[in-house]
Parts: C-alpha cells; sequence; structure tokens
C-alpha cells in the first residue's frame, strides 16, 4: 500500500522555522537532518517566517 502521510503539529512547524531562521545551514541540509522534503519547509518559512528572528546581513 501507499505510504502514510507525517503530520507536524503547528507548534513543531514554528520551531523548525525558527531553527532554519538561526542556522547557517541551506533548507536542503537542514531538511536532510529533520526528515522533512525541503519543498515542505519551504511551504513553512513562507507561512510561519519572522522576520525579526534573522540576523541582518
Amino acid at each position: 500500500m501507499g505510504e502514510q502521510r507525517q503530520r507536524y503539529n503547528e507548534k513543531f512547524k514554528r520551531e523548525a522555522v525558527k531553527y532554519i531562521q538561526e542556522q547557517t545551514k541551506t533548507v536542503v541540509e537542514i531538511g536532510e537532518e529533520l526528515g522533512i522534503s525541503p519543498g515542505v519547509l519551504h511551504n513553512w518559512l513562507a507561512k510561519y517566517r519572522e522576520f525579526g528572528n534573522e540576523p541582518v546581513n
């Protein structure tokens, strides 16, 4: 049969986005680390990103 989709709660998604914003790694690297597709992480970033957490270049 087909694979069952993993569901993540809102808190996990927000924490993942915060983690992405605090790291210097790429979304692909973090996706591999967390076992989550980079496309899913990009979707979460678009929804939950808070610009106050990111360093200024």
